[in-house]
């Protein structure tokens, strides 16, 4: 009977050789892993989008076509601000405003503490006496909004506010509170038709060529 031959394990090269392959692997993996969690990020956002689009088409439908206000100017007319105003119009009630916040008014590529990742153009409420290019013609009914599929509604904020202020924007570089760049270098929008899309800054706001902000010049 042959003598019973002694078992042999990994030398520590073989160990050494297997750890590098792992490395080499999870190095290769782990970026597109990422990547692809930043385009499921980016899809969701757009959807928030979109369903804010939808939101304030119904709330315009009971309120004689007029757009909500924001922060801006909400407390100073007596009304709601956006977020309160759409909420019953996405399914929320008092009980289930957290939802909101963590749900739909949330990008989840937006790390901040902020209660919401999204900012109304606020375009939509500057009054007659406010300092804006294109006074005194106002935009408080979708009706008035000459291109309304050419003309942001909501963009990504960088700021704490609910509102984005494209007025004060002379060029590119003064657009600090819109989150331009949070996706890839590119930004999720939705239009005053209701839809919502993806686009790069030059292609939403790069005077004189691109003002996709002030419904009075937007193309």
């Amino acid at each position: 009977m042959p003598p019973h031959e002694p078992r042999q394990g990994f030398t520590l090269i073989e160990l050494l050789v297997v750890i590098a392959i792992i490395g080499i692997l999870a190095a290769l993996l782990l970026p597109a892993l990422a990547r692809a969690k930043q385009s499921a990020h980016a899809v969701r956002c757009l959807s928030n989008l979109r369903q804010l689009g939808i939101a304030v088409r119904l709330y315009a439908d009971e309120h004689w076509d007029t757009l909500p206000r924001s922060q801006h100017s909400a407390f100073a007319h007596r009304s709601l601000p956006w977020e309160r105003s759409l909420a019953p119009y996405l399914g929320s009630t008092r009980s289930a405003w957290t939802n909101l916040l963590q749900g739909v008014y949330q990008c989840p590529s937006d790390l901040r503490p902020a209660p919401w990742s999204y900012g109304l153009n606020v375009y939509y409420e500057l009054g007659i006496h406010d300092d804006y290019p294109g006074k005194p013609r106002t935009w408080r009914r979708l009706d008035q909004v000459p291109r309304a599929a050419v003309t942001i509604l909501f963009g990504e904020s960088a700021s704490l506010t609910d509102h984005i202020m494209p007025q004060f924007w002379f060029s590119p570089a003064d657009a600090v509170d819109l989150a331009s760049a949070r996706h890839q270098d590119r930004g999720n929008y939705t239009y005053a038709d209701g839809h919502a899309e993806a686009a790069e800054l030059k292609e939403v706001f790069h005077p004189p060529y691109r003002d996709r902000w002030n419904p009075g010049r937007a193309h």
